[in-house]
């Protein structure tokens, strides 16, 4: 089987205004066109909608008459969505290129598809490696969810509260609660979604810190700031970002982390307390370098594309072992 150096990236944009998409799409591809210039990759969009998943003689994705999987590439499946429906499909095509020859970037730690994505299980698996973490509460599902807001009140208290689906990103949909009272109004609302929520304690914070780990190495780290009188850091939620702050207070706890999951690529996202740094999630090649500022995106993606590259040769080479018998 051929290889060939693209990344690409499939997404869902039906979650979001079209004119946002446009706008991130284009921001991408620009912050994209250099390093994969730079490190001989090509990269583009494709939009989940356009593509057919098929299991025949081997995994098959058609786009335009074209098997995608037909050579060897590497790819990022956007695999979240507001829409059950479009999950269950955006996972379908995930797993399709995790059973094929290509390179499939979501997967670059070892454990269960959930530790690169879902919030509750991130969290689950921290605080068993005894990293402190947010007291976290997961609500039961539709008209079952105000029976977790006796647990809530008895695992965290009157509040301020997050409340925030456990499977989407970019600070999508997360409220801050100030009662009680809000909180129950707020899970009656969000209880007829379809998502699945958790609620969690609001611990104020100078930001977020984001620290990026390439093949158990260090590469580069980001602090987002909230905007004055906002909660969010995310930078599509308005928050602003600077490159390189110091990681030393929360590197030894990184490294237990990317060591427990046999990581090659994560990102750890910590809320920087007053009472030191708490564990936020981590992320896995979705958490990739075209959000970090300057030197640090330029830092990230030199260590991204010679990672991908080097799983594309790994990829050749089991398939000329296999050949060979």
């Amino acid at each position: 089987m051929a290889t060939e150096h693209v990344v690409t990236w499939i997404c869902h944009p039906d979650d979001f205004l079209p004119e946002y998409v446009d706008k991130i799409s284009a921001q991408m591809e620009e912050r994209w066109a250099q390093p994969c210039a730079k490190h001989g990759f090509s990269f583009r969009f494709i939009s989940a909608n356009e593509l057919v998943p098929v299991c025949a003689d081997r995994p098959r994705l058609w786009h335009d008459g074209v098997d995608l999987l037909e050579t060897r590439q590497a790819y990022i499946v956007d695999d979240v969505s507001g829409d059950p429906q479009a999950t269950h499909f955006l996972r379908g095509i995930y797993r399709a290129i995790d059973a094929s020859d290509s390179v499939l970037l979501n997967r670059s730690l070892v454990g269960s598809e959930s530790l690169e994505r879902d919030k509750l299980a991130i969290l689950a698996r921290a605080s068993v490696l005894g990293v402190r973490t947010p007291k976290t509460v997961a609500l039961p599902f539709g008209r079952y969810a105000r029976r977790g807001l006796d647990v809530v009140r008895e695992e965290i208290g009157e509040g301020p509260y997050i409340l925030k689906a456990r499977e989407m990103g970019i600070g999508f949909g997360v409220l801050k609660l100030d009662s009680f009272e809000q909180l129950r109004a707020a899970v009656d609302i969000v209880s007829q979604t379809g998502q699945n929520y958790i609620v969690q304690e609001y611990l104020p914070n100078r930001g977020d810190l984001r620290v990026a780990m390439v093949e158990g190495k260090f590469v580069a780290s980001m602090l987002r700031s909230p905007a004055e009188g906002s909660y969010l850091s995310n930078i599509s939620q308005g928050g602003s970002a600077s490159a390189n702050p110091d990681v030393a207070a929360v590197m030894h706890d990184v490294e237990r982390i990317v060591a427990s999951l046999q990581a090659d690529y994560l990102c750890v996202d910590w809320l920087l307390t007053d009472d030191g740094p708490v564990l936020g999630e981590w992320g896995t090649a979705m958490a990739e370098f075209s959000s970090l500022p300057e030197p640090a995106r330029s830092q990230l993606a030199d260590a991204f594309f010679p990672w991908v590259g080097r799983l594309l040769s790994d990829g050749e080479a089991v398939a000329a072992a296999d050949e060979t018998g």
